[in-house]
């Protein structure tokens, strides 16, 4: 009886298989990317908001009803609380008056590469 040598076989199989393993690899770690650019994104999104909902709710505690307050002086405050390297918000008093004020909120955050920067104008209504 002759002994049958599958070396060739099994050999071929093994380098086929490494050669499928290493795309597989290839499309996840593409796929891993994307999922990694998405969830950068809404960090910083959400980051952003919370930083303006900070802003607007300082802005409204700090106005007094009727009004009187310095137009045109911006203010930094801190932004320690959001555990957010190199965030930066600005809340600059445009108009005041008697009932309602409106706001200008600069935001910024970065993390990594990407940065997100952000300066618009609100309207509120003040507490009476």
């Amino acid at each position: 009886m002759r002994k049958r040598n599958n070396k060739g076989f099994l050999l071929t199989l093994v380098i086929v298989a490494l050669a499928l393993m290493g795309t597989v690899l290839f499309v996840l770690a593409g796929g891993s990317n994307v999922m990694l650019f998405q969830a950068d994104t809404a960090w910083l999104q959400a980051t952003e908001r919370n930083l303006t909902v900070s802003g607007l709710a300082w802005a409204r505690a700090s106005i007094p009803p009727n009004g009187d307050i310095a137009v045109g002086k911006p203010v930094v405050l801190a932004t320690e609380a959001f555990n957010a390297p190199n965030a930066g918000l600005t809340v600059d008093i445009v108009q005041a008056e008697a009932g309602h004020a409106t706001v200008r909120i600069t935001t910024s955050c970065s993390k990594g590469r990407r940065a997100l920067t952000a300066c618009r104008d609100y309207t509120i209504d003040l507490p009476r």
